[in-house]
């Protein structure tokens, strides 16, 4: 294999290990955490907490109405019982009552909105939880051939570093500085002639470039953009 042509199979090998180490870490991320669930898992937290305010607000609500419903009847009895005789004072403990009655009404109607609120923060809650539980689910199903997956990805990983290893023990030191050297700086390195031009910058060469890249006895690179030119 001429120079040129190796560092075209180096090339090879270099973009199949980015390729891999690509997909590795996608994999293993996807092993670690699911931005999705933790989406679900943030909502269904987001929605217990309003059946809670929403629970605590009803109880908050019945508590009141049921001491305004003591302090009714407490007055109510007083009121007709004969402890209190004088005109002005039943008349007071008559409007109080009033009042009393009144706040009731406006409790019960109070309790009744947050009967419906909490009933539909219960339902939100309910189905976000549901949510979590089937993509959990899902993940869990899926966990066993990811893993199966980044296992073969990660021995086809070692296998093509091992292939590079040994394409690198057999390349000259210069050629394989110049590669180093050049896709530093361009990507890819390594590009064929088209036409009558570089296949990376796509200006034209000259003759002699052309014959020289085409005879393949000398590793021949682009004047424009100086990457390693094969036919």
């Amino acid at each position: 294999m001429s120079g040129a042509a190796s560092l075209v199979r180096l090339q090879e090998l270099d973009s199949q290990i980015v390729h891999l180490e690509s997909e590795i870490s996608a994999l293993q991320s996807a092993l670690r955490s699911d931005p999705e669930l933790e989406k679900r898992r943030s909502r269904a937290r987001e929605a217990e907490a309003d059946r809670e305010t929403a629970a605590a607000q009803l109880a908050a609500a019945e508590q009141e109405l049921a001491a305004i419903e003591t302090k009714g009847k407490s007055l109510d009895r007083r009121l007709f019982d004969g402890s209190v005789r004088n005109p002005n004072d039943l008349l007071e403990m008559q409007r109080e009552l009033a009042v009393l009655r009144s706040q009731v009404s406006t409790s019960e109607d109070q309790i009744i909105g947050l009967l419906d609120a909490g009933e539909s923060a219960s339902r939100s809650a309910e189905e976000a939880l549901a949510s979590v539980e089937a993509l959990e689910l899902r993940r869990a199903a899926d966990e066993g051939p990811r893993r199966e997956r980044l296992a073969d990805m990660q021995a086809s990983l070692a296998e093509v570093r091992q292939d590079r290893a040994t394409l690198v023990g057999s390349l000259a030191a210069s050629d394989l500085a110049l590669y180093a050297r050049v896709a530093a700086k361009h990507q890819p390195a390594v590009v064929s002639i088209k036409g009558d031009a570089c296949g990376g910058c796509h200006l034209p060469l000259s003759n002699e470039e052309r014959r020289a890249v085409r005879a393949g006895d000398r590793i021949v690179q682009c004047s424009n953009c100086d990457r390693i030119l094969v036919p």
